[in-house]
């Protein structure tokens, strides 16, 4: 086979950064000039270097805060992922440099697109998920599940959790079951010094299951995660303040998981201590300012409390639940919105509104559903359906905010007996896999979507006798736990 003529770019461009550091001539050929070809190394390439500029440290005192140069860039998703063009964007990071080429653009990825799908809203270097990254060198088992993740998220994107042998999804699980290892390993001889990236490994690993379907082994981790946060309760605030904000956003996801979690599987999760419970929520209300569920803290504290009434047999779980209700209605959505501090410019306020009414009155809907005879009428729950829709509605189908949905949506379309109001909500769903320019190709929304289709088909074809069939109580007694977020 020939070989592929070399082209060369223009005059006016540098060396690649190889030949620049050994102050050699450079052909300034694409994809790879002669020099480096020769000597069989990676071309560097003659576009800006990725680098983490004041970084914590990896030694010593966890200090510092982390910039991204090179990487605010407004072109459309597929370019920023390098799927439009031969030439990957590598990683030129010092500390990676140990890893394989696919195991650094891995991290790349992690860098550039999960962590923007972990925030509300990008702001770049504020993003409190980057500031891990540079500490994965000293910690191996950070390391491991970051390269993981990555790995899940492009084999997620292409669709290859469909196709066992696609070398993504295989680096994915390799990675997983290495930074499980590593992860055990680091648990057995925990110190005050790894308590914190432990539990970002961990979460972590919640979070590599939802991009691969929301199945697995969530409920273990969410337990261990909790565990640690207990641990951390006093020295979490002796970290360096920007680590501190990391370690706020990434606990913040794992007690909103746990929730959500808890809301719908039937998983009997151990049960926390007031103290705990007091300063966990606490916490929700730190990292308001990153959560991409756009959901006030205090509707995800009435949602856990909501949750334990579907087991509850007491005779007070009717006056609970009456009780719940008006506490969620009482909030103040708009004020809470607009208290929050740290926001971007560039966001959307009267978006999150519109989403965090969804999620009060889908709670309001939930806690009908688990308490069934606190509901005032048979027409409550559909007018509670409406009441969602409305407010969902008010979120374009195209706007960043969208995977905040996916929750309040699910529950509303898991709901209705409506045809149209259930190919609504698939097309919402869907829209945040797909179509959505911010678009987030996790597997959970597909097991949803696909949950959602079950429920109906399973309603349609033997209605209840008495009444509607109870689809939370269904799900809640399923075998197979499906972590919706």
């Amino acid at each position: 086979m020939p070989t592929p003529a070399r082209v060369p770019i223009a005059a006016q461009s540098p060396a690649c950064h190889n030949c620049r550091r050994r102050r050699l001539r450079c052909d300034r050929s694409i994809p790879s000039c002669r020099k480096c070809l020769g000597s069989k190394q990676e071309c560097l390439g003659y576009g800006p270097l990725l680098r983490w500029a004041n970084a914590p440290a990896v030694r010593g005192k966890l200090v510092g805060r982390l910039a991204l140069h090179g990487m605010r860039n407004t072109s459309p998703l597929s370019e920023r992922l390098g799927l439009s063009s031969p030439v990957k964007p590598p990683l030129l990071d010092p500390l990676l440099s140990h890893l394989h080429r696919r195991a650094r653009h891995y991290v790349y990825h992690f860098a550039t697109i999960v962590c923007r799908d972990l925030v509300s809203f990008d702001q770049q270097d504020l993003n409190p998920f980057r500031v891990i990254i540079p500490l994965a060198r000293k910690y191996d088992f950070l390391e491991a599940i970051i390269v993981a993740t990555g790995a899940m998220h492009i084999a997620a994107l292409h669709g290859d959790q469909d196709q066992p042998g696609r070398p993504e999804l295989v680096d994915a699980l390799v990675a997983k079951d290495k930074a499980i290892r590593l992860l055990r390993s680091a648990v057995d001889h925990l110190t005050p010094e790894n308590q914190a990236m432990v539990l970002a490994a961990t979460v972590f690993l919640i979070n590599l299951d939802l991009i691969d379907s929301g199945k697995g082994g969530w409920q273990v981790h969410i337990e261990a995660a909790s565990a640690l946060m207990s641990c951390l309760h006093n020295p979490i605030h002796q970290l360096d303040r920007s680590l501190m904000a990391s370690i706020d956003a990434i606990a913040a996801d794992c007690l909103t998981y746990r929730v959500l979690g808890s809301a719908i599987s039937g998983v009997a999760l151990t049960s926390w201590a007031d103290h705990d419970l007091a300063e966990f929520f606490s916490v929700l209300r730190r990292a308001e300012t990153y959560s991409y569920h756009c959901c006030p803290p205090e509707i995800l504290h009435i949602l856990l409390l909501a949750s334990s009434l579907c087991s509850d047999d007491s005779p007070t779980r009717v006056e609970e639940a009456f009780s719940l209700i008006c506490r969620a209605r009482a909030l103040d959505v708009v004020e809470w919105v607009h208290s929050i501090r740290g926001l971007s410019d560039q966001d959307n306020l009267d978006v999150r509104v519109s989403i965090a009414l969804a999620h009060r009155a889908t709670t309001c809907l939930y806690i009908l559903l688990a308490v069934p005879d606190a509901a005032p009428s048979a027409s409550s729950l559909d007018v509670l359906v409406r009441e969602v829709l409305e407010h969902l509605a008010a979120v374009p189908i195209d706007h960043i905010h969208l995977k905040s949905t996916i929750w309040p949506t699910f529950v509303v379309g898991a709901q209705t007996d409506d045809p149209v109001q259930r190919a609504w909500c698939i097309e919402r769903m869907q829209a945040v896999w797909s179509t959505n320019p911010w678009m987030c190709p996790w597997g959970y929304i597909r097991t949803a979507v696909n949950m959602m289709y079950n429920l109906w088909d399973a309603r349609d074809r033997e209605p209840a006798k008495d009444g509607r069939r109870n689809w939370l109580l269904e799900l809640k007694s399923m075998r197979e736990k499906c972590l919706i977020v």
